[in-house]
């Protein structure tokens, strides 16, 4: 027994061993190179969050659109979005509730890999001022990482999603907790404070140098308990995505350090038409990869951002000269995707890549986004409170070119919700805007896509493929064809002679039901396929195509035919009892003995 002990030991020791060794692992980073599967991998990436019209992520029953119960939406767009060339889908957050299997296994059903981000929101919404808190944040994290290791099509967890933004409030906070507080100043440094905004990065011996060092230790040692403890559940990689502000490349040089066990360097980066001096500085601060967590334009020319008037009362179909810019929006992509493949590490010669090197430094990037956004208006970063259809609206209270209809909580309008950015095309963007599809809508939660330029400029960057012969599902498509397929497929019809309105099936549902586009009746869908739209059946109807009888009616018939059976006999009989009564009598009435 000792012996077997020992030997199963060994045997285990052995198996750990193995496992920690970076070519039996999955995905792994080494040096500045991304590998999975053994190969080395450059992301092409899109960020993938796709609210219908007139839904909302804030609000029930809407929010979460990785479940089942949403499989109509993503499985009309995973097959899209490979045919684009990506290779991974980022999101930005699920209710960790809700089960998220039948979008992973979709997702690797169309080969791609998913990006999944851990939804942090605020300091408010996730406290971090106490050790406790900040272990519960963890705790949660890693759960939630835990659920989905096997799964193989998570590559990337997230771990929040700009918690370097002072918007957040995380550095404020973590600044603020324990014994010594770090006493940075929150403040725009053109406001005297030191957060960077329009100045240049703190030197040694200004008071905002420690003080910023301070708050970002603390930072980036949460993310990196966060890595730790992820990893050891799941064979994954882990990041934080971060805003590109504050003189980013700065805290990665100086504190970066402390963040030893996250996989790469991440960031927002919109500097307009080409990403600057990003990838130079990155490679300057740290031995890490860098990845391009969002990146891109907005695809509408506003005549907000070059205009001289604040706030901005112009409106979508307008005569003030603005317009829907596809060209812009791709030619901007593409430059940008070129500068990501001119950095991007994958090459052979990038082996040797580390902290100095100014090239090698990227091993991809996410594109800013999958479809227009129209429930962005309510957190529009330039807003009026209240908007212009109140009662009480006033220019007073509109921040420096602020739309005076924004922010609203209107996502069934296509609103021009943004902020000024000089970088931007049109210098303003535009929140709502970054689809490289545009939605249209079908019916409730439903859209049919419409294909930008901008679609089919990655496709031929990503996969090389330059023909437009990819198949967008129109409304009809969408809804109708299913309804009719619905019909097709119902089961036999049951005395289909008699009831039967249409011939074979060629009207939606059979000709017995209708069409409906609520997931709520429809129910849950699969990876593989859809629940909704479905059949709501007519009374007396049912079957998914409502090409069957209800059991109820079937069962109704059959005693009302036994009961017309048994009425007939009843009746056959009463009158074959008059008929022989009648003829008995007859006889009867006539003389026994003649007279």
């Amino acid at each position: 027994a000792a012996m077997s002990q020992i030997m199963q030991t060994i045997v285990l020791a052995l198996l750990a061993l193995i496992a920690g060794v970076e070519g039996m692992r999955r995905t792994h980073v080494k040096g500045r190179q991304m590998f999975v599967d053994g190969e080395p991998f450059i992301v092409k990436g899109i960020c993938y969050s796709p609210v219908p019209i007139n839904e909302s992520v804030y609000f029930s029953p809407y929010g979460d659109y990785f479940t089942a119960d949403y499989s109509f939406i993503w499985l009309r767009d995973l097959p899209l979005i490979k045919q684009m060339g990506a290779n991974v889908v980022r999101t930005y957050g699920w209710q960790v509730t809700n089960d998220h299997t039948a979008f992973l296994d979709a997702a690797t059903n169309n080969g791609l890999y998913v990006m999944a981000t851990y939804y942090t929101g605020d300091s408010v919404e996730t406290p971090v001022g106490t050790p406790a808190e900040r272990q519960a944040l963890i705790d949660g994290f890693v759960k939630e990482v835990a659920k989905y290791a096997s799964h193989p099509s998570l590559l990337f967890w997230s771990f929040g999603n700009e918690m370097n933004g002072v918007w957040n409030g995380f550095l404020q906070a973590l600044g603020k907790s324990g014994d010594k507080q770090c006493d940075w100043d929150e403040r725009y440094d053109d406001l005297g404070g030191c957060w960077v905004h329009k100045g240049t990065i703190p030197k040694p011996g200004d008071v905002c140098y420690d003080s910023s060092y301070c708050v970002y230790s603390r930072l980036f040692t949460l993310i990196n308990d966060a890595s730790i403890a992820a990893k050891a559940v799941a064979d994954v990689l882990v990041v934080s995505a971060f805003a590109d502000v504050d003189g980013l490349s700065d805290k990665v040089k100086r504190a970066g350090h402390l963040a030893l066990e996250m996989d790469a360097w991440t960031a927002q980066v919109y500097r307009g038409i080409s990403f600057g001096d990003f990838f130079a500085s990155m490679g300057n601060a740290t031995d890490k990869p860098t990845l391009l967590t969002e990146y891109g334009v907005d695809a509408y020319h506003d005549a907000c951002g070059s205009g001289t008037q604040t706030p901005c009362y112009n409106t979508l179909g307008d005569t003030s000269g603005s317009y829907e810019d596809e060209e812009s929006q791709a030619y901007f992509a593409g430059n940008l995707t070129m500068e990501i493949n001119t950095a991007a590490s994958n090459k052979p010669s990038c082996k040797l890549a580390t902290e100095g090197w100014t090239n090698c430094t990227c091993i991809g990037g996410f594109l800013m986004s999958w479809s227009d956004e129209y429930w962005k208006g309510a957190k529009a970063q330039a807003k009026c409170s209240p908007t212009i259809d109140d009662p009480g609206f006033s220019t007073k209270t509109c921040e420096p070119k602020a739309h005076v209809t924004c922010g609203n909580w209107d996502a069934s309008q296509h609103d021009l919700c943004g902020y000024q950015l000089d970088a931007a095309p049109d210098h303003y963007v535009n929140e709502e805007w970054f689809g490289v599809t545009s939605p249209s809508q079908c019916a409730s939660s439903i859209d049919s896509l419409r294909a930008r330029t901008i679609y089919y400029t990655m496709r031929e960057m990503w996969s090389g493929k330059t023909d437009r012969d990819v198949a967008f599902p129109t409304c009809e498509t969408i809804i109708d064809e299913r309804c009719v397929t619905l019909g097709d497929g119902g089961g036999q019809p049951v005395l289909g002679w008699l009831f039967a309105r249409s011939d074979g099936g060629s009207l939606p549902c059979s000709g017995h039901g209708s069409c409906t586009t609520d997931w709520r009746e429809c129910g849950v869908g699969t990876s593989e396929e859809s629940a909704t739209p479905c059949c709501s059946c007519e009374l007396g109807f049912a079957g998914v195509g409502c090409a069957e009888l209800d059991a109820r009616v079937f069962v109704g018939l059959v005693v009302a035919a036994a009961l017309t059976v048994l009425l007939v006999a009843m009746l056959t009989l009463s009158m074959v009892s008059a008929i022989c009564g009648k003829g008995i009598k007859g006889e009867l009435a006539e003389p026994l003995i003649e007279q």
